[in-house]
């Protein structure tokens, strides 16, 4: 037998060819030596005994870090060698008890990542972070129109800031960090209406329009 370190686990490699994953918290509870024989339908029964209390106390050390969805709590805990079982479970405790909820997390990062980005943007941002796809294109459709023009506006400034030249070329320069940053194209072109027809004649950028 073989323990190999790993991320979050042990793996350990048995004679015959077949490997078992052990979560850290598990393994140090139930620690293995290279070479020493195990029954292994004994160790398993001893893991999956102890299984569900550890991977709800590793699932609350990850909340503690930072907030997160429930996706991506269980990606984390059966990618360290929690069984999806046990991962549901935890989530499902911590659900219940008021600390694990995608909404109240999504609205948060809506709440942040709003100032800065877009729709297009937002929705990959969020889908990224584990939340599910119904409550993303709820939450991003429930945006105040105004609010994402207003952001638009700010970031569009802030790609002008001491930038000179040709009025064109300054329109696409803003154009790009615009779409980059997940704005549609309509809310782009609004924004920049905007942002072009505030600006005054002496201040560097020539007339004319798009």
């Amino acid at each position: 037998m073989e323990v190999q370190r790993r991320a979050g686990h042990r793996l350990v490699r048995l004679e015959g060819g077949d490997s078992l994953r052990v979560p850290t918290a598990l393994f140090r509870r139930f620690p293995l030596t290279a070479g020493e024989g195990i029954d292994l339908d004994e160790y398993q029964a001893r893991l999956a005994a102890a299984e569900p209390r550890l991977a709800l106390e590793t699932a609350v050390r990850m909340l503690e870090q930072r907030d997160r969805s429930e996706r991506d709590i269980i990606s984390r805990l059966t990618q360290a060698g929690y069984s999806q079982e046990a991962a549901s479970r935890a989530c499902a405790r911590l659900q219940q008890q008021g600390y694990l909820d995608d909404e109240r997390y999504a609205r948060q990062l809506m709440a942040r990542l709003g100032q800065k980005y877009g729709a297009l943007r937002l929705r990959r941002e969020l889908a990224h972070k584990g939340i599910p796809e119904e409550l993303v294109a709820r939450l991003v459709d429930e945006a105040q129109p105004e609010e994402q023009l207003e952001a638009a506006v700010q970031q569009a400034r802030k790609a002008l800031r001491g930038r000179t030249g040709e009025r064109q070329a300054l329109y696409r320069r803003a154009y790009g960090a615009l779409a980059r940053r997940g704005y549609p194209p309509p809310l782009v072109r609004q924004a920049l209406s905007q942002v072009f027809n505030d600006l005054p004649e002496d201040d560097g950028y020539p007339s004319g329009t798009e």
